[in-house]
């Protein structure tokens, strides 16, 4: 018995030492935000950290502790390899987790969690966007990984096991109560200690550097906590405010009057375009202080049209986009209720409205609509007519992805003439998603990630500018209202650090308003606003009912309160109007970063949507 415990002891211990080395694995990789962060922050990653890596460590060992337990008494080689078998298919599940978590830390800036399992659905997507990982370096860092623990586990823990020998049946039911009894001490370990709530993410933050709190996570504990919770979680995770002074506050800045205070349109019923442009940020819009050369139709057609320069993205991904921009609805810093065909089907939709005032509708986007669960939300969102990857043929596509935007737009401008009037029509575009891989000569030259991006949205910016001479041409322009936003914003162009990617500067987007139908030519529009916005502000304009978009507001109502606010994992940024912008981590409980003129006032509101919105998630 005393050699079952022995090895009890040091099989937890080798667990310890296993999650020491992802966190190692993550801190190099990350080695420019680990200096960022300092000594002292990283000596915490590891001392704070190991919390976390002794509850994720009990789970693993209470499996093998059982499997000892009742099998090393009286069949030790059996028990020997099944401990064994166990033990390195859960490390080797673990390695290639944590190997793409490097990556998609970098991209997303939090730690990998059932997020990623969204895209399972749709694989060829999903590798097509990994096109611009450094796909070699992570495969040999995942070998050199897998290679230190097998050489390490056969080395120290294998001899262990492999000299178990039978024992009488007395000693193996003494083994047994023992090995059952370590497990059950594995309890409070598990839930971070002995505390009354378990152990969350929060645990571990130390810091207020953003990075050395998501380096301290654990990876695995993370994924398996994220898989529970979204899937059983019934409560609002974000309840910060009493309910009622929640309630007060978001419902007081969210009000605005349908009735504009400006009118824009030529006509009363014109066609409108929405163009959602992926990843298209502020930070590659001359005009808006970004990259020159880049977007020079863009540019252009500032001077023809509308252009809002204090605009934000009310999420960091094309799902929280498309939602805001044709629902209305914000992005939820750790769900999409997109994903929740049950909760989306309960949002309100442009087309669907826009249909009651006699509009036809046609959604467009060259991937797959199963990717990330467009196709679900498009039908309930009541369009009536996809055009998508499968409607062009496989000669049309440069990549997984699907069509690039130039055939896309094409096809637009082809269908147009055909199409019942007034027409509604939302098209997405994604040759300015990773890998970056355009069908044009190269306008940014360079290979490095940076490059390929803002050639991309050359691209895209060339598509579009191109699609709208022709529809100058073309007896609807007239009567037609083009709206162009992106998606979400981007860490590119620049690669600023953590607290940068968390905060505003990832969520700043261009909103841009042109067309024959509209009645204002090169005008600036100051007013703060979100994409949950558009559906108001357009309906307001065309003078139909927008009251079940509560969410939005009418930019251009007199009694607009001037806010921008926006979510990501797992916090929320807001924007006042002196431009004081504010970010708040709902894990860590605490302010992570701030500029310009802000007080309690601002963060208070902040907190009153996060806890607003959430509830109203649950609700549906």
């Amino acid at each position: 018995m005393l050699q079952r415990l022995k090895f009890c002891i040091a099989y937890f211990a080798m667990w310890m030492a296993f999650f020491t080395l992802l966190r190692v694995a993550f801190v190099l990789y990350h080695h420019t935000e680990a200096a960022r962060a300092g000594l002292l922050n990283v000596g915490g990653i590891f001392l704070y950290g190991a919390r976390m890596d002794m509850s994720a460590s009990c789970f693993p060992a209470a499996i093998a502790f059982v499997l000892t337990g009742l099998f090393s008494g009286l069949a030790p080689k059996f028990a020997a390899r099944l401990v064994t078998a166990v033990s390195l298919l859960l490390m080797i599940s673990f390695l290639l987790l944590a190997t793409i978590d490097l990556q998609l830390f970098r991209e997303w800036g939090f730690r990998i969690d059932d997020a990623v399992l969204r895209y399972l659905n749709t694989p060829r997507e999903m590798l097509a966007s990994a096109g611009s990982a450094p796909i070699k370096l992570l495969a040999v860092i995942l070998v050199v990984l897998v290679a230190i623990v097998l050489m390490a586990y056969f080395r120290w823990w294998w001899p262990m096991v492999a000299s178990w020998q039978r024992l009488s049946i007395p000693a193996s039911l003494g083994t047994a109560v023992l090995c059952g009894l370590l497990t059950w001490g594995l309890y409070y370990p598990s839930r971070g200690g002995i505390q009354k709530m378990p152990m969350t993410q929060s645990t571990v933050y130390f810091s207020h550097n953003a990075f050395a709190n998501q380096a301290a996570i654990n990876v695995a504990w993370n994924f398996f906590d994220s898989v529970w919770w979204r899937t059983y979680r019934t409560d609002n995770p974000d309840v910060m405010l009493p309910a009622a002074e929640a309630v007060r506050t978001a419902d007081s800045l969210r009000a605005s009057s349908d009735v504009a205070a400006i009118h824009l349109l030529r006509v009363p019923r014109p066609n409108v375009i929405v163009i959602i442009w992926e990843s298209m940020t502020s930070k590659i819009v001359a005009r808006l202080g970004g990259v020159p050369g880049v977007t020079p139709n863009v540019d252009s057609l500032t001077h023809e049209g509308m252009l809002f320069d204090r605009f934000y993205a009310t999420g960091d991904r094309s799902p929280e986009g498309l939602t805001g921009v044709v629902a209305g609805y914000p992005a939820q810093p750790t769900t999409e209720i997109i994903q929740h065909p049950r909760k989306s089907a309960s949002l309100p939709g442009l087309p669907r409205d826009l249909a009651r005032a006699g509009y036809s509708s046609t959604f467009y986007y060259g991937g797959d609509p199963e990717f990330t669960n467009f196709k679900s939300f498009v039908l309930q969102a009541g369009f009536g007519r996809m055009v998508t990857k499968g409607a062009f043929p496989r000669s049309d596509w440069l990549s997984d992805w699907g069509a690039p935007d130039h055939i896309v737009l094409g096809r637009l401008a082809t269908d147009i003439p055909s199409m019942h009037r007034p027409f509604f029509v939302t098209l997405f575009t994604l040759s300015s998603h990773e890998p970056f891989t355009v069908p044009m000569a190269t306008v940014i030259p360079g290979r490095d990630e940076r490059s390929l991006f803002l050639n991309s949205h050359a691209y895209t910016d060339r598509s579009i500018g191109d699609f709208i001479r022709h529809a100058k041409t073309q007896p609807w322009w007239d009567s037609t209202v083009i709206i162009i936003t992106g998606d979400h914003g981007h860490r590119l162009p620049v690669l600023d650090s953590l607290q940068d990617i968390l905060r505003w500067k990832l969520y700043s987007i261009p909103m841009l308003w042109v067309g024959g139908a509209l009645a204002v030519r090169d005008t600036v529009v100051h007013q703060l606003g979100v994409q949950t916005d558009i559906p108001k502000t357009l309906l307001s304009q065309l003078g139909l009912d927008a009251r079940a978009y509560s969410w939005s507001r009418n930019l251009f109502a007199k009694d607009i309160k001037p806010w921008a606010w926006f979510t990501f994992s797992d916090g929320f940024g807001w924007v006042n109007e002196a431009n004081g912008e504010i970010a708040w981590d709902n894990v860590g409980r605490q302010v992570i970063g701030q500029t310009g003129q802000v007080g309690p006032g601002d963060l208070h509101a902040g907190k009153a949507m996060m806890q607003r919105l959430m509830d109203d998630y649950i609700a549906r």
